[in-house]
């Protein structure tokens, strides 16, 4: 006894596909114009001075300089935020 395949269309999307998508358009993930605040209220120390991405602490900033910036040396006092 052999179980073939139904000749309906398939569905190109399941329920819950659609509805994650109708999740992730709709939930504030603070970023854009309405999230600048919580964005500049972030303590963010230190800020990579190659490529200006702000870091919350040192070891995360060597963490970051160690896989986007290998051929460099990381300068703790050039990458120190004025507060």
């Amino acid at each position: 006894f052999f179980v073939l395949g139904g000749k309906a269309k398939p569905t190109k999307h399941t329920a819950k596909e659609i509805a994650k998508k109708v999740f992730e358009a709709t939930v504030n993930r603070g970023g854009g114009a309405s999230g600048i605040a919580a964005r500049l209220d972030a303590k963010c120390s230190y800020k990579c001075y190659i490529c200006l991405c702000s870091q919350p602490s040192e070891k995360s900033l060597q963490i970051h300089f160690d896989s986007k910036h290998p051929k460099d040396v990381l300068d703790l006092e050039k990458a120190k935020v004025a507060a």
